[in-house]
């Protein structure tokens, strides 16, 4: 949650704070990494996206934590 809140006080202009957890491991069935949520393309062109890219990915990002809590 800090990372996010982070993330959207950014400035439009600036890189936001990578997703990264440091917990790299992929689930296989949803393609997602378990640590921060990221897909593969995600995590490894992250370095390359501008800063509204990277605000895209934010974005997808907390729609994945909602859809996570509804199956929860």
């Amino acid at each position: 949650q800090e990372r996010w809140l982070s993330a959207q006080q950014t400035p439009a202009d600036e890189h936001p704070l990578s997703p990264c957890m440091s917990i790299c491991t992929m689930n296989e069935s949803t393609g997602e990494c378990v640590g921060c949520l990221r897909t593969l393309d995600e995590v490894a062109h992250w370095s390359i996206y501008t800063p509204a890219e990277q605000r895209g990915v934010w974005h997808r990002l907390s729609q994945r934590i909602q859809q996570h809590f509804q199956q929860a």
